[in-house]
């Protein structure tokens, strides 16, 4: 909140105050590339290159934030993971028993009721790693001077596509091809009707990734900009009254933003398992 205080400041003295409060929140919202240190020199030297022409390579500070995200998953569980296996009778480690607890939360209550009691260990890795990436994703940005990466279209798309890919993959594999696109359409739909819900039935599978996008990105986004138009009052109306209760409203916003970090992750989480769990049989 300080660094954002700080940028706001910055912006408005230095001539920003004939821009509107628009331009304050996409300069916040948006990703940009980073141009300075040893990553930046490397974005220099590719900052026309483009994979197979189309694909923007260059290192921006989302990308950053993904790695961190990553780095993060596998610095906490990898030890856990050691630990737990070399644990035959269970770790007495309270850092080990918070993890199992969250493991056993995923376990329960996401994946579990979506599939088969068979397919639950198989199905467990994926759902772990979706649900916790999503979490540290959502929890980097509200550390001062970081940025959230599920705040970009582009990621959530692509956890979305992910899902996606898993309940084409899965469907196919225990139906068939030819059984997973044919029970697309309800049975005992008369024959008439099939020609006009088969392609509602496809456009539904493919609206089923888009709400997951953009349920993510909004509910993620719409906590900064808050805190960010809170801030923003601050500046604009220079007085203490209005800046103590801008700074109660951003704080209490940005706990309410630890609260929905965690139940943004649970919900993606949650539908991309009744999504791929039940793309498994057919309607």
């Amino acid at each position: 909140m300080i660094h954002l205080l700080h940028s706001i400041n910055s912006f408005i003295t230095s001539g920003g105050e004939e821009e509107s409060m628009y331009d304050i929140v996409m300069h916040h919202l948006t990703d940009h590339t980073i141009t300075t240190g040893f990553i930046g020199n490397i974005n220099e030297q590719y900052l026309n290159t483009k994979l197979f022409g189309i694909f923007d390579m260059r290192i921006t500070r989302w990308v950053v934030m993904l790695w961190v995200a990553a780095l993060v998953c596998l610095i906490i569980f990898v030890p856990i993971a050691r630990k737990i296996k070399n644990a035959r009778y269970g770790s007495s480690s309270k850092w080990v028993n918070l993890w199992e607890v969250l493991i056993s939360f995923v376990h329960d209550e996401i994946v579990e009721p979506n599939f088969d009691h068979h397919y639950v260990k198989k199905a467990m890795p994926y759902f772990l790693s979706i649900f916790f990436f999503v979490l540290f994703c959502n929890l980097v940005g509200l550390i001062p001077g970081l940025s959230t990466p599920t705040g970009n279209l582009g990621v959530t798309a692509g956890l979305a596509i992910l899902t996606l890919l898993g309940m084409i993959g899965v469907g196919m594999i225990k139906q068939g091809p030819v059984g997973y696109w044919a029970g697309l359409v309800p049975h005992g739909v008369p024959a008439f009707v099939i020609p006009l819900m088969f392609p509602i039935e496809i456009i539904g599978l493919f609206i089923k990734p888009f709400a997951l996008t953009v349920r993510l990105f909004a509910n993620m986004t719409a906590g900064h900009v808050v805190i960010i138009i809170f801030i923003y009052l601050v500046m604009m109306f220079q007085s203490y009254w209005v800046g103590i209760g801008s700074v109660a409203g951003s704080l209490m916003i940005y706990l309410l933003e630890l609260l929905v970090a965690f139940i943004q992750a649970y919900i993606f989480a949650t539908l991309s398992a009744m999504f791929i769990g039940s793309s498994m049989h057919a309607h």
